[in-house]
């Protein structure tokens, strides 16, 4: 690789020389130190550009490492260690996207199996599960004693329910790594599905012992414990174990957060702003084909999920799963009441080009738009539905309704990637309050809003499954079709990343109702608060 430049004060060969040196060694740590003292001084070389951003990045450095990397990639597009350590960095930052164009470039070089594990954790933080699999399973074709390979998929296995399979990659990884802290994860949830508490409990109980465990292991280790709890109706126990996940998680996230609005400061100055308002403006855009354009939102953990698995079974239904494809004019119309007076007031011309990132985002998943209904399910675009009316008049609004009580017992014991709404998760009494904002938001937009919108109500869907799924088709233009029956069998073929997708995998079942009877004394303290929504949406009051 040639230089491009060369700094005073620098013997430019003398000291890639001593980098090689260094390398020939296995001395990474004094090859990068002498990178970065190249490039402190102003050297351009893509040597010291690459390995100082590896040095930045291993400090955990990855912002600043970043611009390293991509002056680096610059001088050298095809070197595949400058690629891979590029695709990290963008993933490491959060922007999985970006990273898969130097995965793809370096996987076109050198098909290597690192570089397809790579590609396959960027998807899965992506959410594009499907994707991910097939990249693991790429990369266990290449290297079969890649035990991180073996674990991912495993940890898919359990996600969609399928036990057995999980279980036996997670052993095979554990034969090749004992301390793969996946692997355990996955072998504990797997035998707690079969109901092998015995094998759970020793898993789990070696998890939450390990003190080398990061942040990430360990959530999954306590609200492992308190599954294993709770599946022995241990309820006490079981709600101190989800605590002691939530609360690792919060301290994590936290530092990210700090400086920039919560959502539920966000959301508490939306509900301000449209109780000022007396009217909200519709659109005509053009008419968007054929095609039927439907939101599912609500409150998460009100069985969206199972409700999203039950309608992508009609044939005539195309199904988008949680993607955040109105991020754009969400971050341009949200931040602040100007940007919402901004969006009242712009024409539809104006709002053209937002319609149009929307769709290039919903092109980018695996969605295929062939079929007359097209369904965008992401529960907490309720908190849009004003920028929905603007951008999508005609579409039809789903509203998932299910007893307050167990929703906000379910968001406090459930895992969930950490986001700032999920934050707002970790602790019982937050989550009951970011609830009451949320609906209260909802019912709000309802009385200022015109939207075309149905309620669905879980447990109306688990007793009586023909009747309220016919009657959500009928409000969708369809006819119900007996290939929703089989939503389950579908799921299972899936990998559905959410917390719901073991649960709706296994069937229909009415075991999720009215579990916060079992936690009624943890709950207390959140009970008048989600009093009003109880009685509001009619649920018993015992």
């Amino acid at each position: 690789m040639a230089a491009t430049g060369t700094p005073i004060g620098l013997d430019v060969a003398a000291a890639l020389t001593a980098v090689e040196a260094a390398l020939w060694a296995s001395d990474l740590s004094k090859a990068m130190q002498l990178s970065e003292d190249a490039v402190r001084v102003g050297a351009n070389h893509p040597t010291f550009l690459g390995l100082a951003g590896l040095a930045r990045m291993q400090a955990g450095d990855n912002h600043n490492a970043l611009p390293l990397l991509q002056r680096a990639r610059q001088q050298a597009p095809k070197h595949v260690d400058l690629l891979y350590a590029l695709g990290e960095c963008l993933t490491r930052l959060g922007r999985p996207r970006e990273a898969l164009d130097p995965f793809d470039t370096a996987i076109a070089i050198a098909p290597e199996a690192r570089l397809h594990f790579a590609r396959a954790m960027a998807l899965e933080d992506l959410s594009e599960l499907d994707g991910a699999r097939a990249g693991f399973e790429q990369a266990l074709a290449l290297n079969p004693a890649q035990s991180e390979a073996l674990s991912r998929l495993a940890l898919l296995a359990v996600q969609r329910g399928d036990a057995q399979e999980a279980r036996s990659l997670a052993e095979r990884a554990l034969a090749i790594d004992p301390k793969d802290a996946a692997a355990r994860i996955a072998l504990a949830g797997a035998a707690l599905e079969q109901k092998d508490i015995a094998t759970a409990e020793m898993a789990v109980s070696a998890l939450v012992q390990d003190r080398t465990l990061g942040p990430v292991n360990r959530t999954f280790a306590f609200s492992l414990a308190g599954d294993i709890l709770d599946a022995q109706d241990r309820t006490a126990e079981a709600f101190t174990a989800y605590a002691a996940s939530k609360a690792i998680q919060r301290d994590a996230f936290l530092p990210s957060i700090e400086g920039v609005e919560r959502v539920l400061a966000r959301e508490t100055r939306l509900t301000h702003y449209f109780r000022r308002i007396d009217h909200w403006p519709s659109a005509q855009p053009p008419q968007d084909g054929p095609r039927t354009h439907v939101f599912l939102v609500g409150f998460p953990r009100s069985g969206t999920t199972l409700l999203e698995q039950v309608l992508a079974s009609h044939p005539l239904v195309a199904a988008m799963e949680e993607r955040t494809c109105l991020i754009d004019s969400a971050k341009a119309f949200f931040g602040a009441d100007a940007d919402l007076d901004r969006l009242a007031a712009s024409s539809d011309a104006q709002l053209q080009p937002w319609r149009d990132l929307y769709w290039k985002r919903v092109a980018q998943t695996e969605t295929v738009l062939t079929k007359p209904v097209f369904l965008d399910k992401l529960p907490l675009n309720a908190v849009f539905l004003p920028l929905i009316a603007r951008l999508f008049p005609k579409a039809k609004i789903l509203l998932a309704l299910r007893d307050p009580r167990d929703v906000v017992l379910s968001c406090f014991r459930r895992r969930f990637a950490m986001n700032a709404g999920m934050f707002e998760f970790t602790e019982l009494e937050n989550t009951a309050v970011y609830y009451d904002a949320v609906m209260t938001l909802v019912d709000l937009y309802r009385s200022k809003l015109t939207l075309d919108l149905a309620e669905a109500r879980h447990e109306s869907l688990v007793a009586d499954f023909e009747a309220e799924a016919s009657r959500l088709c009928a409000f969708l233009g369809l006819e119900f079709d007996d290939a929703m029956r089989a939503f389950a069998g579908r799921a299972r073929r899936q990998n559905i990343d959410t917390p719901s997708s073991a649960q709706v995998a296994r069937g229909l079942s009415d075991a999720g109702v009215a579990q916060w009877r079992r936690y009624g004394p943890q709950l207390e303290p959140v009970f008048p608060l989600l009093a009003p929504f109880v009685a509001r949406f009619g649920y018993p009051e015992n």
